[in-house]
This record gives structure tokens, sequence and C-alpha cells, in this order.
């Protein structure tokens, strides 16, 4: 075909045509006037053709001819990033995950961090890198550390530290900043963004943050907030849970973070506090119309009346709950579907089982069974493996009273509680001498033909002990996931609220 412009020739002062060149350049002949009997086809400029390298070039064999490369001269823009990344282990590109329509991944890595800290009612400090330095392979002896950033991609072989992480903290004191603190550790708002938070009312002692890495922001969709409450009465909110769920990249994810019974002798208190906790929390609500996941809070919709205004936080179409829905701890647990009079009963809703994964941490409570003075003596000689025999969480997770069925790594680091403030390896010199025990613990759970797979154990699980202001030293997990049939495509609608680009306004009057 003659290569020709691709908008009509134009004309010049003389009569003379001037053609377009470069990217105006089309493959396809197309006639601007018509061409008299016997005359010769006006010669085309040449044409610069753009490499994939973006550079240009043009024939110097033939001046008369034209070569263009189909390639569009316009790169693409980046998929919500704001500098420079390391590419994907997995072989997918992101920044064609947002333009490239029914495209699906046969799976997706991501690497899901938890930490969970009891705060002994202390304000934070405020630098909160040492908190995280285990998820940067910086170590956890305290030293200051500097946030990661995307230079530190591919550094002892891992490409993206942290993808998601969840803070759940217990007995929090006033947290102004804390989640900016995050932030700050993370690299800054330019690597993450802050995705939800929630806490447990009243009281607020119980609360959680959500952070996800900013470039898989447009593959998340669904976001629901959960509490509930187990202090006295199911009212007071000392104790409880606080929990988060959203769908990303197609998997349906949920987040746990509670505070369980004291005292050593209250097993049981702990083991009703767990199995209320994950049978209430997003459980539908009596009346459902089908078993989706949805909050246990969504009430009935009222019928409207002419020209009334919908109130502002009511669940939509779907059951799910816009963002600042009321939650309502105190409600009862729901009991177990039956027919027929309670002779047939079908299987109650939980948590750990309708999420593709659930993960469960916080300040469990389970202590070490055993007195003081035999304890710091199997301490002192690095007995640990006597000491976790006799935990208090293994040996109800073995006998299917709690937590049957959930994966926790090996328990490697020294017990977190409980130990005199500023202090990593002293343990309660108070009059009530405390049994040292693992009480703050990372737990999680796939769901059997779900989307997604865990790695056994985790790539970190330890103590963060720069962090000394409290009682408790914080609990730091790292779990390798993998999504099989991920949906890495961006949520054209529905998703979260929260936009992918740092755009920013200011106005002036």
């Amino acid at each position: 075909l003659q290569l020709t412009a691709r908008d009509s020739a134009m004309e010049g002062p003389e009569g003379s045509s001037q053609a377009l060149a470069g990217p105006s350049a089309v493959l396809r002949a197309r006639n601007t006037k018509p061409t008299e009997p016997g005359a010769q086809p006006k010669a085309v400029s040449p044409v610069k053709a753009w490499d994939s390298d973006g550079s240009s070039g043009s024939s110097e064999n033939d001046p008369g001819a034209a070569t263009v490369v189909p390639f569009d001269p316009v790169p693409p823009p980046r998929l919500l990033s704001v500098r420079s990344r390391a590419p994907a282990t997995d072989g997918y590109n992101y920044d064609d995950a947002a333009s490239t329509s029914g495209r699906k991944p046969a799976q997706k890595e991501l690497r899901v961090c938890a930490v969970t800290w009891n705060m002994c009612g202390r304000k934070f400090p405020s630098n909160l890198e040492p908190m995280l330095a285990p998820l940067f392979g910086r170590g956890d002896d305290g030293d200051v550390v500097r946030g990661w950033s995307a230079a530190d991609d591919g550094e002892d072989g891992i490409d993206t530290p942290c993808d998601i992480l969840v803070v759940g903290v217990q007995e929090a004191a006033a947290m102004d900043g804390f989640v900016e603190g995050i932030l700050s550790a993370l690299g800054g708002d330019d690597e993450f963004v802050h995705l939800a938070g929630v806490s447990l009312e009243p009281g607020g002692w119980i609360q959680m943050e959500v952070f996800l890495r900013r470039e898989l922001l447009p593959l998340v969709s669904d976001m629901r907030r959960d509490a509930v409450s187990c202090g006295i009465g199911n009212v007071f909110g000392n104790k409880g849970s606080v929990g988060v769920a959203f769908t990303c990249a197609g998997a349906e994810l949920c987040f746990l973070n509670a505070h369980l019974a004291a005292h050593t002798e209250k097993v049981k208190q702990r083991n009703a506090d767990y199995h209320r906790i994950v049978r209430t929390m997003f459980a539908p609500r009596v009346g459902s119309q089908n078993g989706n996941i949805s909050s246990s809070n969504a009430v009935r919709k009222p019928k409207a009346k002419a020209n009334a205004v919908a109130p502002a936080d009511a669940p939509d179409e779907t059951g799910a709950l816009k963002p600042h829905t009321p939650i309502d701890p105190h409600r009862p647990t729901p009991e177990t579907p039956s027919r027929f009079g309670g002779l047939l009963k079908r299987r109650a809703w939980t948590a750990a089982e309708r999420f593709d994964m659930c993960l469960f941490m916080g300040d469990l409570n389970y202590r070490v069974e055993g007195n003081r003075r035999a304890v710091d003596v199997l301490l002192e000689n690095d007995m640990m493996d006597v000491m976790l025999s006799n935990d208090q969480l293994g040996i109800e997770k073995a006998a299917g009273r709690a937590f049957s069925g959930w994966s926790e790594a090996e328990l490697k680091f020294p017990p977190t509680y409980k130990l005199n403030r500023g202090t990593t390896d002293v343990y309660d010199t108070s009059a009530k001498q405390r049994v040292p025990s693992w009480t703050d613990r990372v737990l999680w759970r796939t769901k059997t033909g779900g989307k997604v797979q865990c790695n056994d154990g985790a790539d970190v699980y330890t103590s963060a002990k720069g962090i000394r202001t409290s009682d408790h030293l914080p609990v730091v997990a790292r779990i390798k996931t993998t999504i099989f049939d991920a949906n890495l495509a961006a949520i054209r609608g529905g998703g979260h609220p929260s936009t992918g680009s740092r755009s920013r306004l200011c106005s002036v009057m």
C-alpha cells in the first residue's frame, strides 16, 4: 500500500502538498483528491519509524520510501507508581494489569505481614522503624533502621519484603500519629497506602490498621470492617476482636486482631472468646438470602418514602457495607442454624473457614503451665522445647478445643511476656512473678478448595526487640501466600474508594 498522511494533504501557499510524517502516518492508502488519468502520485516525505526502544530512524537505502514499525510511540503510563520498581518474580507485568482486558494470570504471590503488640497503655515511640526491622532483614536488635523503598528490591533475594501489612494493638493508648509513623517506617506514602482502620468501642483499646503496597490498590474491593466484644456481658471493649476483610485479586482475605481473657487459669474462657469471635465476625444476619460473606451488622433496608433522602451509610443492594457504617460489637453470637425443631443442625458460620485466607493475631493470653522458678531454669538453659510442650495454646490446638486447623510458624524466639519495661530479657520482677509466656501470637488458615495457599511456616516469625515501651514485645510475622486464578486487572467499578495516583489539589481564594 502507498503511504500517505493520516490527515488530508495540506496545500501550501504555492500549491505544494505537505504530508504529515512520524506518528501521524498510517499504513492505509487514502486519496484526498481524485487523481487525473496518467498523473503520477505525489511523492511522500520520508517517515521516521519509532523503534521499540523509543528511538527513531529512517530508511537510508530508499529515501523516497517510508518504513513504519507498528508500535505506539507514546508508551502507556506506569500503573500507580511514582518510582521505578524491580520486576515481579512471578513474571507478571504490573504495567499491563489495568489495560489488559480479561487477562487472568495463573497465580500471584504476595507477602502478608502482621504485627501484634500489647502496648500496656503506653504511648508508642516516635520512631516505629525498629518494630518493622525483622521484615526487612535488618535484624531485631533495636538498632535504628531506615524504611524500605523501591531501591531495596532484590536484596537478600526478596523482591518485595511486604505487600500487605496488618498492625494490631491491644491496650492501646493515644494513637494520634501512629498511622503516619508506620507509613514512614514503610518508606513513605508513595510506597504504601493506609487501606483501613478499625477499633473496638467503647474504649478503643483494641485497634487494627491495614496497609497495602500502593501498586496493589486497584486490585482491592469489597472492603468490610467488624468488631466483636468479649468483655463483661459482651459489652466492655477491653477484651474482644476487630476485623478487616476485603477482596484482593479475586481472593477473599480476612484479618482479625484479638485480646482474649487474661490469667493462667482462664483457659476455657479464652477458648470461648475464640469461638465467639470466629462465629460472629462478619457473620450474615438471620434472614440472609445467601451464604455470601457480608458484615454481620448489615440491616434490612427500610422502605424509602417518596422524595426521602437515603441514609448515609446503609448497605447497598449487595449487602456490603459502606465504610462508615456503625459496628455493633455487642450482638449475641449467632446460633447454629437448625431445621425440624433442632433435630437437624446445619454447619454454623465461622470466619475461619469462609474466607480464602484468615489471619488471627493478638494477645491471646495463653500461658506456659509451670511455676516461675522452674521456667527461669528452663530459660537459663535454653530449654524452650520443654516450655513449648507446656504451652496452653499448643495443648488446646492438639485437643481440638480451640484454633483447630490453624497454622503457626515455629516459635524460636524467647517469650514476649511479661518483661520489665525497657528491657528485652528481664522478666517480671514484681511481687506477682508472672511466668514468662508466648502470649502474643500470629496464626493463619486457608479455606479448603479456596484460591489461596500459604507456605508451611513463615519467612519471618520473631519479636521486635527495638520497641521496649511495654511489658510485651511486638511479634512480627511474614507469610508467603499464593493466589491462584488471580484477577490482576484493575477494578473498574466497586473497588476501593481511594485512588492509587498521588494527586493533590490546592485551592486559594
